[in-house]
């Protein structure tokens, strides 16, 4: 299962960085701390067996062959001897035993008694029987009771070519103390190698990552329409500057194409109103001496009608099209509810007087509330409800709502389940909400539909 990798670029250029460092600097400590600790163990096991061997070269080597457990006096002046090779030598503990381990002689206050196994060289049984075969040894590092590291070196006693006991020398790895001061030190350099790193990875990724931060907010603007601002990206890399300068291009290619398509379209609409508005004009005309004969004017009627739909379709061409800039101010929601009660044949239930105004463009706003009445209205509800909410507001109705499919897709432009709509109501709607930087969104309703509307500020 790969591991998950973080989102932002800054994090993964300081993962990706940082812990191939770690585990660098942490080999690095490692291996010096593991070549040091050999190094001095060597040293040590070396020097305590230079030390048993040359002590073991002095001893009385028959009188070690002939030595007993009943024999005290042999014992004591082995024991003397050993004492002066703890001394000379600065050792914690010089002990005699035979090749399987028994006490022989222990300069040790807690020494076994001589002729009884030695338990404490129990875990030394591999170096004893080396040194049982002439040859000199020294133990594993360990640490005493006292938290003290210890080693102990072993050498042969040998009388007339025969092993006859084995000379053992425990002394203090006092030299580790310094050792573990230096693995702390090492460690400590790490670790700020480690931060200097990682500010250095910090430092670097800001200086990529703004940038490119800059482009993604002029994209945004992009997204929502502002075409205008020109993208300017100070700093970075000669590959973000050229991505810089390619959006800037883009960003003018889209200004040009939407100002020929604004120009076409008011031309349309032009060619399509003045006619339009002829024929209205003649209808209504027409309408006057066809006052008394019902069939025509009942016929005449159908073209009114008509005439109508295609003049709201231009209109709502026009609006989706235009990219006309912001007059923010304090909207009151429950006056704005009033004209647009006007303007459709349902109710419209509006938010108290004296509910917070919203700050946005009058107009716009105007426009996203009607749309949403006219909605509700050809979708059969009677009555709208719109309420303030803290983000916004919310239009609610009493038809019989959405299904999923549409739901799905109600604010794409040109998405219409009428004979006769548009598809672009919603969308618009979803335009203006997103021209003042808030959204619009479907919520879930006991009956009808509700949308939700949120705006900043």
């Amino acid at each position: 299962m790969a591991l998950p990798l973080p989102r932002s670029l800054r994090a993964r250029m300081l993962l990706s960085v940082l812990v191939p460092a770690l585990l660098f600097v942490g080999a690095i400590v490692g291996l010096a701390s593991f070549a040091a600790r050999s190094a001095l163990e060597d040293e040590i096991g070396m020097r305590l067996q230079d030390t048993a061997a040359t002590a073991a070269a002095t001893l009385p080597t028959g009188l070690v062959a002939r030595f007993s457990p009943d024999k005290t006096r042999t014992q004591q002046n082995l024991r003397a001897r050993l004492a002066r090779v703890a001394e000379v030598s600065a050792a914690r503990r010089v002990f005699l035993v035979t090749p399987d381990g028994r006490s022989i002689a222990d300069t040790a206050a807690d020494a076994p008694p001589p002729g009884e196994p030695d338990r404490e060289l129990a875990q030394d049984r591999f170096e004893l029987d080396r040194v049982a075969k002439g040859e000199t040894a020294a133990s594993v590092l360990y640490t005493g009771l006292d938290g003290v590291r210890y080693k102990r070196g072993y050498a042969p006693v040998v009388h007339e070519g025969a092993v006859v006991a084995v000379l053992g020398v425990e002394g203090r790895a006092a030299n580790y103390a310094a050792l573990d001061a230096l693995q702390r030190y090492l460690v400590a350099l790490g670790a700020l190698a480690l931060a200097a790193l990682a500010a250095l990875v910090i430092l670097f990724s800001r200086a990529l990552t703004a940038p490119l931060a800059r482009l993604a907010k002029a994209s945004a603007r992009i997204g929502a329409g502002d075409l205008d601002a020109p993208i300017a990206v100070r700093g970075g890399a000669v590959e973000i500057g050229q991505l810089a300068r390619t959006m800037d291009e883009m960003r003018d290619a889209l200004l040009r194409r939407a100002r020929e398509m604004q120009l076409m379209l008011g031309g349309i609409a032009h060619e399509v109103r003045n006619p339009l508005g002829g024929m209205k004009l003649f209808v209504g005309l027409l309408a006057e001496d066809l006052a008394e004969r019902p069939d025509e004017a009942e016929m005449l009627g159908r073209i009114q009608r008509e005439l109508d739909t295609l003049e709201r379709v231009v209109e709502e061409f026009l609006a989706y099209a235009r990219q006309a800039p912001l007059d923010t101010g304090p909207v009151a929601l429950a006056e704005l509810c009033g004209e647009v009660a006007g303007l459709v044949e349902l109710s419209i239930e509006a938010p108290p007087a004296n509910a917070p105004p919203l700050r946005a463009d009058r107009e716009q706003l105007r426009r996203l509330l009607l749309n949403l009445a006219r909605n509700a209205q050809q979708a059969g509800a009677s009555t709208v409800t719109v309420a303030r909410t803290a983000e916004g507001f919310t239009v609610a109705d009493d038809g019989p709502g959405l299904p999923p499919d549409v739901a799905e897709r109600a604010f794409e432009a040109f998405y219409t389940t009428r004979e006769k709509g548009t598809g672009l109501g919603l969308a618009l709607c979803r335009k203006i909400a997103e021209a003042h930087g808030g959204r619009i969104a479907l919520a879930d309703a006991p009956a009808g539909a509700r949308f939700v509307i949120s705006l900043p500020g």
